[in-house]
């Protein structure tokens, strides 16, 4: 597409803007519809009358619809998304932003979305969409999926799109933390499960468990064979989480705190809280802490958005071997810029 891009600018740099801004438009639309023109306007950073005159041209060519509602796509529009979804992509620089930071992260996959999720909660649903299609795109006939808990996942599971019915099982990737149901990982796989048409074992366990307790809890046959299942995931799928906002949602004493705070921790995946380099600086009791490190050949997918989680992205990519990494603009450019400022 860079290619294609740079022969368009020299043979025809009065329509590339124009072409741009139409494929633009058609995929914002894709993501909100049915959206009105303002806001479609203030969520592409676009003058109202350019997004007005690019959904004009779209109407003609029988590409959008628009009533009272705002402006939708239509069956024709569906044909020719996928190209315009990839030079509004390749326009807006977001090709290059995942080539860079997949060779600085040494992640294989990376999607970046367009926005900034600490700005524009847009941006959040569109990197669960995102992160949807590459799941989908993972998932096998018998294979396993553990999926975490948290606000991003819960955007993954609704942006899940319905699948023929697939032989597959979705388990929770980590216990009950919070007072929010339908952030519970529970909640989560047992969504995806049902959009998959597959199945899903709820673990009704506390995610906080010291190992005594863990090796009662493993009398319980259902216990038990849950977890013997989430050891064997083929993918699990999580988000990353700051190690303050983490620390305070597990409501740590003052010693693990202090602990947290003199060693520098970042970030925080299944109870292990990290440094800025993926070094283990403080473990929760939790059943989870371990099971994302018994199966090494397990395709790992981290979850994150907003410039605010930039550093706990690189330090979870440190911290564990990752398949792939969905997440925004924002954070995009601050890793770059943390890692630029300070090279590994």
């Amino acid at each position: 597409m860079q290619n294609e891009l740079k022969v368009l600018s020299i043979i025809a740099p009065d329509l590339l803007a124009d072409i741009g801004r139409r494929a633009q438009v058609l995929s914002g639309i894709e993501s909100m519809q049915p959206v009105g023109r303002r806001a479609l306007a203030a969520r592409l950073n676009l003058p109202e009358r350019e997004v007005r005159a690019a959904a004009a041209i779209l109407k003609d060519q029988g590409l959008i619809t628009m009533d009272a509602a705002g402006m939708q796509l239509t069956e024709q529009a569906v044909e020719v998304l996928p190209g315009a979804r990839e030079l509004s992509r390749a326009m807006a620089g977001l090709s290059k932003l995942e080539q860079t930071l997949s060779a600085l992260l040494n992640v294989p996959h990376v999607v970046v979305v367009s926005g900034n999720a600490d700005q524009d909660s847009q941006a959040l649903r569109d990197v669960g969409r995102a992160a949807a299609h590459r799941i989908h795109k993972l998932l096998q006939n018998g294979i396993t999926m553990a999926v975490a808990g948290g606000s991003t996942m819960r955007e993954v599971a609704r942006g899940m799109q319905t699948a023929p019915n697939m032989d597959v099982m979705v388990l929770p990737a980590r216990g009950g933390m919070g007072s929010s149901v339908e952030t519970q990982a529970n909640t989560i796989a047992a969504e995806i499960a049902g959009k998959l048409g597959g199945r899903h074992q709820s673990i009704h366990l506390p995610d906080n468990l010291d190992a005594t307790a863990l090796q009662e809890m493993m009398r319980v046959p259902e216990i038990a064979e849950a977890l013997s299942l989430m050891q064997n995931s083929g993918i699990i799928v999580h988000g990353v989480g700051r190690a303050d906002i983490m620390a305070q949602q597990r409501r740590l004493n003052p010693e693990a705190l202090e602990t947290l705070r003199r060693k520098k921790a970042v970030g925080e995946a299944f109870g292990d809280f990290f440094d800025f380099n993926g070094q283990t600086v403080w473990q929760a009791g939790t059943f989870s802490a371990a099971f994302a490190h018994q199966n090494p050949n397990c395709k790992m997918v981290a979850v994150a958005a907003g410039e605010k989680k930039a550093e706990a992205i690189i330090a979870s990519t440190r911290h564990d071997t990752h398949d792939t990494l969905i997440t925004d603009e924002g954070a995009a450019r601050r890793i770059i810029a943390l890692l630029e400022e300070t090279p590994s």
